[in-house]
């Protein structure tokens, strides 16, 4: 290296290391640290968030700050003692708004002329908290009964609780929901008539919410408008997805219920719900418009197939056709052909579809939806599959056809059932003779009748990316009823019957409050198992219904059913009783250094997760010491079809690993843990 550089490099690190408090003399004291004394109820941190007042970043941070142009790190902050009676004023706002009106601020300073460093301390005398006296509402005098009722039933405060000015919020956007609900489109609430006040004497606050709550509305005529304009778009194909009918009390609940059903419908492009008319008007009734932009009605659309499954890359490729209001009515026909493999280099290479150590699927798919089954909340569908699924021992010729209901029950909870008619043929890759006896069983033919009931509830806020909310389903599979009553007939095929329960869950949490901390939760547990004649005889529930474990949705330090409580040898052909749940921390650690090129750092997050879990051939062989543990770190690149995932996954915990060497700590960090880490990629989270 010449020697200019060498010097270069040298004053770098000197600079790097050093502390770089005298870079910045001139512009004052930095702020080195903040105290706070006598402080019980509130804790550093939401005193620390709402003082002006912030301490300095260390010496690093504000070098990588000011060599990325402002983009990384963080700047010097130095100290102004005109921002103390700022700072106290601020913290007092605070404790009021907690209930503490007589809390004293005292803020002091010291400093240290060598490191040239303030620290700030500010003395808190919290003094006594006020609780709610009483509460009054003003202005309801013209309200009808049943509006009333609703008000006063399950209030946000009470009584005798602790004033809290966030919880006063709550109570009133509580109020002016029910109001705006109910007819009373222009309900406001008047803050100079309104406060909390306090008695001195008792240090106890009396509440007094004052609403206008205006005249009382109804829906109008509704007018409908599509622009482009189609003959097969009529404007009662609109009409039946509302929630409201002229006449109706206005709500603007229903306005947006009746907005989410239109774009449900599939055959809009966007839908939205405008209403109008002058508070001053004589007439109780507001004018609904209805503005419609169509979908292109018949879509060829290729599809692009990237995954991971069994740590190798999944390739495929589809085609897909869509017709939207086909026949009319507001229904939707669509067929897709795809195919996919993780064995593109061994099929390139001259292997064949039939090679053991290849793994490849080919589905063919037609499906009729209609949205309007006597009423908007009841949709239903027809479909019926062809398919061909490669596991490395054996193949299975899958045919069936389904009938279904999908039922709205609340702007949240859905519900579906659906009928499916499944013929499944194994094809065995390998000497079915030489293998064990609970193998053989599966090289039967079966022709199954199953019946399922799903009951979900979705409240996450963002259909790719949630950052608030939960997710929640149960599903009931029971299949051998309709063959069962055709014993005896001419027709009797081999079928198997069993019964399946299914329980999921998805919670997620903003910590930061900003989007840019998520907490993800995720737990799942099924189990299955034969009834009736089947315990007797020499059936097995079909391949393709068992539960697999491992692989990048669910412990991602193993590949795709490379995990399970069971000898090696079962693996590839599943369990009955499944337990999984997974622990995220979604991360956007680059929200605020902007755009490089086309890269925008703020849809960039990192992903820190635990899965634990495994999967058993019955019931009755749990162990809890069975439960695997895997953990690792993910990268997300957000787009409009959903993040772009990359995960690698280690073990922590191999329960089938040899003893001495099951745990992250026995085993060489290295050598053993990091290099039989997994890589998986996809479009979406993980869960």
């Amino acid at each position: 290296m010449p020697r200019y550089q060498r010097c270069i490099m040298i004053m770098l690190l000197l600079r790097l290391c050093s502390p770089l408090p005298l870079a910045a003399q001139e512009d004052g004291f930095e702020i080195g640290h903040i105290e706070f004394a006598g402080n019980h109820f509130l804790d550093r941190g939401p005193l620390l968030e709402v003082i002006k007042s912030k301490e300095s970043p260390g010496g690093f941070s504000q070098f990588i700050n000011k060599i990325s142009g402002d983009r990384l790190g963080g700047k010097a902050e130095y100290f102004h003692p005109e921002q103390l009676p700022d700072d106290e004023r601020l913290l007092s706002e605070l404790y009021m708004d907690n209930g503490f009106y007589h809390t004293k601020i005292t803020p002091g300073y010291t400093t240290d002329s060598a490191r040239h460093t303030v620290t700030i301390t500010y003395t808190i005398e919290e003094n006594n908290r006020s609780f709610i006296d009483s509460i009054a509402y003003r202005g309801f005098d013209s309200l009808r009964r049943d509006v009333r009722e609703k008000i006063s039933h399950e209030p946000v405060l009470s009584a005798g609780t602790p004033y809290l000015r966030a919880k006063a919020g709550e109570e009133i956007r509580r109020v002016l929901d029910i109001l705006i609900n109910n007819g009373y489109r222009f309900a406001r609430y008047v803050y100079d008539s309104s406060g909390a006040f306090e008695y001195l004497s008792t240090n106890k606050v009396v509440l007094v919410f004052y609403f206008s709550t205006g005249r009382q509305y109804n829906f109008g005529p509704i007018s409908v408008t599509v622009d482009p304009p189609r003959e097969d778009i009529t404007p009662n194909l609109a009409l039946r997805q509302l929630d409201f009918v002229p006449g109706d009390l206005y709500s603007e609940q229903k306005k947006a219920s009746s907005e989410r059903n239109l774009n449900r419908l599939g055959i809009f492009e966007s839908a939205r719900i405008e209403t109008g008319v002058n508070p001053d008007s004589t007439s109780h009734l507001i004018p609904i418009s209805l503005f419609i932009k169509p979908r292109i009605r018949n879509e060829v659309s290729p599809d692009f197939i990237v995954s991971n499954e069994n740590s190798e890359l999944n390739l495929g490729l589809g085609v897909g056709y869509t017709n939207r209001n086909f026949f009319g009515d507001g229904r939707t026909f669509n067929t897709n052909l795809q195919a996919r493999t993780q064995s593109l280099g061994q099929l390139l290479g001259g292997k064949n579809f039939r090679d053991p150590e290849v793994v490849a699927a080919v589905d063919y798919q037609l499906q009729i939806t209609q949205p309007y089954l006597f009423t908007r909340s009841l949709s239903g569908y027809v479909s019926a599959d062809l398919g061909i699924d490669k596991q490395k021992p054996y193949i299975l010729y899958i045919s069936r056809n389904k009938i279904g209901l999908n039922k709205q029950f609340a702007t949240y909870t859905s519900g579906t059932m659906e009928w499916t008619l499944e013929r499944v043929q194994p094809e065995f890759l390998t000497d079915t003779a030489k293998v064990p006896t609970i193998i053989r069983q599966e090289d039967k033919s079966q022709f199954n009748s199953i019946l399922t009931l799903s009951l979900q509830r979705d409240k996450t806020n963002d259909p790719f990316s949630p950052t608030e909310g939960f997710f929640n389903s149960i599903s009931v599979e029971e299949s051998g009823l309709l063959p069962k009553l055709l014993q005896g007939s001419r027709f009797e095929p081999p079928y198997t019957q069993y019964y399946k329960v299914t329980l999921f869950g998805r919670w997620y949490d903003d910590l930061s409050k900003t989007r840019s901390n998520i907490l993800a939760l995720k737990l799942e547990s099924g189990y299955q198992d034969k009834y009736g004649e089947s315990r007797q005889r020499d059936v097995s529930i079909p391949l393709n219904r068992r539960f697999f474990s491992g692989g990048s949705t669910s412990l991602r330090g193993w590949r795709a059913r490379e995990l399970g409580a069971m000898p090696d040898q079962y693996l590839q052909y599943g369990g009955n009783f499944l337990f999984e749940g997974s622990v995220e921390m979604r991360v956007n650690h680059f929200r605020d250094l902007g755009k490089w090129w086309f890269i925008r750092f703020e849809n960039i997050w990192m992903v820190y997760f635990l899965d634990y879990g495994n999967n058993w051939l019955e019931l009755s062989d749990f162990r809890v010491k069975d439960i695997a543990v895997a953990s690792g770190i993910g990268f997300r690149y957000e787009t409009f079809f959903g993040p772009f995932r990359i995960d690698y996954g280690i073990r922590a915990y191999d329960p089938k690993a040899e003893a001495g060497h099951q745990t992250i700590f026995k085993k060489q960090f290295l050598s053993e843990t990091l290099r039989s880490g997994v890589f998986h990629f996809g479009i979406g989270h993980a869960f």
